[in-house]
């Protein structure tokens, strides 16, 4: 297998575990057409594009932290936090999304464990809510 062949086929199985474990809750809320829209943008990256999307994730993490450090959503490292999970998201949606869209996405880790696991794991006890808040402000 080259490794082309390699990267095509992690990516597709990375689509196929998306699919088994948030898919039918993400087609109910967001529709077919937008899953299937984001499952063609991550399959037509390059591995450029890939490994910038991946850097770009772990960077977030390491921002929210900067971000928390001054306890304020309002910073110009929550700010700069804001920006890059909007770029972040950006890759795996349609980057015309509207504010509101954004907002109630980020809105959303709130009510789901498993996006406040994900980044409290990160950053604290607390980081979930902090980005919340830094992209409500960003985005006021």
């Amino acid at each position: 297998m080259t490794t082309e062949d390699s990267f095509e086929a992690m990516k597709r199985e990375g689509l196929q575990q998306f699919e088994e474990t948030y898919g039918t809750e993400a087609r109910e809320r967001y529709g077919n057409d937008a899953i299937d829209a984001s499952n063609e943008r991550m399959m037509n990256l390059t591995r450029d594009e890939w490994d910038a999307k991946e850097l770009l994730e772990e960077a977030i993490k390491v921002q929210l932290r900067l971000a928390r450090a001054t306890d304020d959503p309002a910073s110009p490292e929550a700010a700069e936090l804001a920006a890059m999970h909007r770029r972040w998201i950006t890759v795996h949606w349609d980057p015309g999304f509207d504010t509101a869209t954004y907002l109630a996405l980020v809105q959303g880790y709130l009510a789901d464990p498993r996006f406040t696991k994900y980044y409290d794991d990160a950053a604290g006890i607390g980081a979930t809510e902090f980005l919340v808040q830094a992209v409500e402000a960003a985005n006021a």
